[in-house]
């Protein structure tokens, strides 16, 4: 009798079949991913919201980074977007460029990751394409549905506006640093925390809920000031308190004994915290505080917006050598 191969050869079809079909969560609109498109439905009165990235090999991960942590990244970079719109997720396409390197041990640990975040965050998956590449490429397009007075832009701050920023700063950059620099002299047990704040980073979904309250707003991808950057639209200024900018405890032990290694400015030119960076009106404070609380977010007001353009310091210094990160450097 002719012996058959346990290993399963991996082709486009038997992809889809056995790792991605389960991800559309049997929605009538994808057709069981039997069909070239899909369709969707919009509620009256609400518009659908759109964000689309790619992350790449050797760009946005390192190839021996866990599927896992990849599926995470394509995730949050996407649902931070539609966040900091004031959007709610519904569904995302998917195109994703695998290489060699690719076998079905990965693609189930992929996926698997994938129902996941798609249950905690009830999204589906509405379709895609998958081709062969040299190394990893993924692109998803996510959905979401927002009223029209409710969709956030990131360039119409206020003059006299607070400036607000959720969570911590700086535990991602750690994270790459550890995996880059082995000569920072961190607690052993503190290291993994560190990495998988890297490897593992979570949206914060404050947008839609607060979106109300919000005049303009961004999520922290690309470096604290280079973003605010961005919401200043060279229109206005802004005076940040300093000291008021949220590190975490163990962070702040990390700066004091890796002086020669890391410093405060690397940290806020970094990104990849995917915080909510946004600004409101002041008799709105007390408002977006209770709201925190009730969603159990870290809330900080870090400054104002002011009519000097620029951004300057507590004392009124201006803060030079902004850094902001770019794909091209």
């Amino acid at each position: 009798m002719k012996k058959t191969s346990s290993k399963q050869i991996l082709s486009e079809k038997n992809i889809i079949d056995k790792y991605f079909k389960r991800l559309n969560f049997k929605k009538l609109g994808t057709y069981n991913f039997d069909n070239d498109g899909a369709y969707i439905n919009v509620p009256k009165n609400y518009k659908t919201v759109v964000t689309t990235d790619t992350i790449v090999e050797n760009v946005d991960f390192f190839s021996a980074d866990p599927p896992e942590s990849i599926a995470q990244k394509i995730f949050c970079v996407n649902l931070s977007d539609l966040s900091s719109m004031g959007s709610l997720q519904k569904f995302y396409t998917l195109n994703i460029s695998i290489s060699s390197k690719i076998n079905s041990s990965w693609l189930k640990k992929f996926t698997n990751k994938l129902c996941k975040l798609q249950k905690k965050y009830k999204i589906y998956l509405l379709g895609g394409d998958i081709s062969k590449s040299k190394e990893i490429s993924i692109t998803a397009t996510f959905f979401g549905y927002a009223k029209l007075k409710n969709i956030l832009s990131q360039n119409k701050c206020q003059l006299g506006d607070d400036i607000w920023i959720t969570g911590n700063l700086g535990n991602s950059y750690i994270g790459y640093r550890l995996l880059t620099n082995p000569n920072l002299k961190i607690d052993q047990e503190k290291i993994y925390s560190f990495k998988k704040d890297y490897l593992y980073p979570s949206p914060c979904m404050f947008g839609y809920v607060a979106s109300k309250f919000i005049n303009s707003a961004i999520d922290v991808s690309d470096g604290l000031f280079g973003d605010l950057n961005k919401i200043l639209n060279k229109k206005y200024g802004a005076k940040i308190i300093k000291k008021s900018i949220p590190i975490s405890s163990k962070l702040k032990k990390i700066l004091m004994n890796n002086k020669s290694l890391i410093n405060f400015e690397e940290i806020l030119g970094w990104g990849d915290d995917y915080e909510l960076l946004f600004t409101s009106k002041k008799k709105y404070r007390y408002k977006l505080i209770s709201l925190s609380k009730k969603n159990n977010i870290k809330l900080s007001k870090i400054g104002s917006i002011i009519n000097k353009k620029g951004i300057f310091d507590d004392s009124l210094k201006l803060i030079k050598n902004i850094n902001s990160f770019d794909h091209f450097c």
